[in-house]
């Protein structure tokens, strides 16, 4: 095991500053080619919290951010098209990955696929609310018509 820093956020990691007891291979294999880790040594103290400081700014940008995406999908309205049946029914249902590339190609926000909640997927022609969660205190809903083609 080595002990580094973190240079960057890794999503279910760690933060950029946090000292991580890692494998030796992850670390030189793949934190370290990355640059997303250092090894920490005795003098790192002050570059540990330069780095935190560092984070802090960030994490403050993007609740900044989230925060202007959740007012902008208030009034969202993302169609999607897709071959259907007389009936309704599609005949490919529309999932997570859809819902992101919609919103995409609409507006540029770039949502991950995580942040949609979607029980199932979208399997009939019609109106949809479907919860996106940007942060963990930062939700919103995004307003999703499913037309037929």
């Amino acid at each position: 095991m080595i002990k580094v820093i973190l240079l960057e956020n890794i999503k279910g990691y760690g933060l950029i500053g946090d000292v991580k007891n890692v494998a030796d291979g992850y670390a030189k294999n793949f934190l370290f080619p990355k640059k997303w880790a250092k090894p920490a040594t005795s003098g790192t103290a002050k570059e540990i919290e330069n780095l935190r400081k560092k984070a802090t700014i960030m994490v403050e940008i993007e609740r900044k951010n989230a925060e202007g995406v959740a007012e902008q999908m208030k009034t969202l309205v993302t169609e999607i098209v897709r071959k259907a049946n007389d009936g309704g029914t599609l005949f490919d249902g529309i999932d997570k990955i859809d819902i992101v590339e919609a919103v995409k190609v609409a507006t540029r926000i770039e949502l991950e696929e995580d942040m949609i909640t979607l029980e199932d997927k979208i399997k009939k022609v019609g109106e949809y609310i479907v919860p996106v969660e940007l942060m963990k205190d930062i939700k919103t809903e995004l307003k999703v018509i499913v037309k037929a083609e």
